[in-house]
Parts: C-alpha cells; structure tokens; sequence
C-alpha cells in the first residue's frame, strides 16, 4: 500500500462509514457479554475524530473532506433515531 493514495474524498469516505461500525460492533459485543442492555451509538461516532485529526495533521484535506461527510450523515442518522423513537436505546 506504499503507493496507495489517501487523500481522496472516497477513501475519507469509506473510513468514516467504517470506524463507527467496527467501533460499535465491537462495543456491543463487549456491553452485550457483560449484561449491560442500554447502548449509546452516538459515542461511536466520536472515533471518527481519530481519522479526522490524523488527515488534518498530514494535511490531507480531499480525505478530510470526506471523514466529515460521513461524519455528518452519521449525526443525521442518529439525531433521527433519537427523534423518531422516544429514546436511543439499541440493544
């Protein structure tokens, strides 16, 4: 992957879709084995800071632009889960 080129909007894109899903798959079978019922998927979406910051130090912004799109549709996501049903509770 020396020659693969991360600074592209898609590849922002992908990683930003997938960090929430790996996180929170990961967090669910976690809370899920130790009895805990009520989850949170909005702090699944906060890991996207992680790729955020690291574009934004290397100064990669076509990436960065699509980290934050992502990220944007997740909080869309969400904020309609949340409004749509009394409560976010999945799990």
């Amino acid at each position: 992957m020396k020659n693969f080129n991360w600074d592209r909007v898609w590849v922002g894109l992908v990683i930003g879709v997938l960090m929430p899903i790996i996180i929170y798959t990961i967090y669910y079978y976690f809370v899920y084995n130790s009895g805990i019922k009520k989850m949170n998927v909005s702090l699944c979406i906060a890991t996207n800071l992680i790729p955020f910051y690291l574009y934004q130090r290397k100064e990669k912004y076509n990436g960065l632009k699509g980290v934050l799109i992502a990220t944007f549709v997740w909080a869309g996501l969400v904020f309609g889960l949340a409004f749509f049903t009394n409560y976010l509770r999945i799990g």
